[in-house]
C-alpha cells in the first residue's frame, strides 16, 4: 500500500517524466502554485503601471536578449490554453526581431558609408573603408549561412 507522500511523489515524478519526454516546441514550464490572473483592461491592485527603477549594469543587448527570452517563455506558456494566439504572438515577435535586425544592419551600413563618402577621402581612408566593408560583408555571409 502506498502512503499519501509516496502517491504525491509518484505523481510529481510522473509529471516530470512526461515533461521530460515532451521534446517538441515547449520547454519544461513550472506550474504556478495558483492560477494565473486573467488579462483585464485595468491593472490589478498589486500591479504597478510604472516601470520599476533598475540599477542594472546589463548592456542594452543583454537586456534585450533577456526580454526576448521572457517573451518566448510567455508565448510557450500560453500555448496550452490558446495555441493560435501563441502562434500569432510568436510570429509578431519574430517580425519585430527581423525589423530590429534590418535596422541594425542599415545603421552599420550607413556608418561605413559616412566614413569615406566625402570628396576629401584619401587613399588610406578608402583602404580602411574597403577592409571594414569586407569584414561586415563576411559577418553578413556567416549570418545568412547559419539561417
Amino acid at each position: 500500500m502506498t502512503s499519501p507522500s509516496e502517491t504525491t511523489m509518484n505523481e510529481t515524478t510522473m509529471n516530470q517524466m512526461a515533461a521530460e519526454d515532451e521534446t517538441g516546441m515547449l520547454e519544461r514550464i513550472p506550474v504556478p502554485a495558483e492560477p494565473l490572473p486573467t488579462e483585464s483592461a485595468e491593472p490589478l491592485p498589486t500591479e504597478s503601471t510604472e516601470p520599476l527603477p533598475t540599477e542594472s549594469t546589463e548592456s542594452p543587448a543583454a537586456s534585450a536578449t533577456a526580454g526576448l527570452s521572457e517573451r518566448w517563455h510567455e508565448i510557450q506558456a500560453m500555448f496550452v490554453d490558446d495555441p493560435r494566439a501563441s502562434a500569432e504572438m510568436a510570429a509578431d515577435l519574430v517580425d519585430e526581431s527581423v525589423q530590429a535586425l534590418v535596422a541594425s544592419v542599415r545603421e552599420q551600413q550607413d556608418s561605413l558609408q559616412a566614413a569615406w563618402h566625402g570628396e576629401n577621402a584619401d587613399t588610406e581612408e578608402l583602404r580602411t573603408a574597403v577592409q571594414h566593408y569586407r569584414t561586415f560583408g563576411g559577418r553578413l555571409a556567416d549570418f545568412t549561412g547559419e539561417i
